[in-house]
C-alpha cells in the first residue's frame, strides 16, 4: 500500500509543478495583453501572432489548469451532495469516478486528439490569417497533453483513494 501511496504521491507532485508552470503562463499572458494593448492604442500596432500566441497561451493554461484544479478539489463537482456523504463513501466515489469517468474519457479523447493533431501536422497547417503563426498543430497538440494531464491526476485520485480504502480495512 505505501507503494502505491508514493506513486499517487508523485503524480500529485508532478501536477503541482504543472500548476506552477500554468501559473507563470497566467503572469505572461497578463504582460502579452497589456503590451498588445499599449501598442494598439498608443502606437497604432497591431500583430496579428502575437494576438494568436495570446490565445495559445490561454489554451495552455486552460489544459494545464485543468488537472491541476482536479488536483486540488476545485473541480467541478455536485458538491451539494459529496459534502454530506460519509468518509467511506467519498472514498468509493474517489475510486469509482476516475475508473469508470474520468480515465476512460481522457484516454478516448486522447485517442480523438492525437489524430486530430497528426491531421494538422501532416497537412501543415498554418493561420489562416495574414501574419498569423505557423505550425498549428502545436497548439492543437495541447488537448491530447491536457487530457494526458488529467488521466495522470485520475490516476493519482483512484490510487490514494484505493490506498484509504486499504487503510480502513
Amino acid at each position: 500500500m505505501i507503494k502505491i501511496l508514493n506513486i499517487s504521491n508523485r503524480l500529485d507532485a508532478f501536477i503541482e509543478r504543472i500548476g506552477q508552470i500554468s501559473s507563470w503562463l497566467i503572469f505572461i499572458l497578463v504582460l502579452l495583453v497589456s503590451g498588445d494593448v499599449l501598442f494598439r492604442y498608443f502606437f497604432h500596432l497591431s500583430s496579428i501572432a502575437e494576438q494568436e500566441l495570446q490565445w495559445h497561451i490561454l489554451a495552455a493554461i486552460t489544459m494545464f489548469g485543468s488537472a491541476f484544479t482536479f488536483q486540488q478539489g476545485e473541480h467541478v463537482r455536485v458538491d451539494l451532495f459529496y459534502h454530506h456523504y460519509s468518509k467511506k463513501i467519498k472514498v468509493w466515489m474517489d475510486i469509482l469516478i476516475p475508473l469508470l469517468i474520468i480515465i476512460p474519457f481522457s484516454l478516448f479523447i486522447i485517442y480523438l486528439s492525437s489524430q486530430y493533431v497528426m491531421q494538422s501536422y501532416v497537412n501543415g497547417e498554418v493561420s489562416p490569417d495574414p501574419g498569423g503563426l505557423p505550425y498549428r498543430y502545436l497548439v492543437k497538440s495541447l488537448i491530447p497533453l491536457g487530457f494526458t494531464l488529467i488521466f495522470i491526476q485520475g490516476l493519482a485520485v483512484l490510487f490514494k483513494a484505493i490506498s484509504q480504502l486499504k487503510e480502513e480495512n
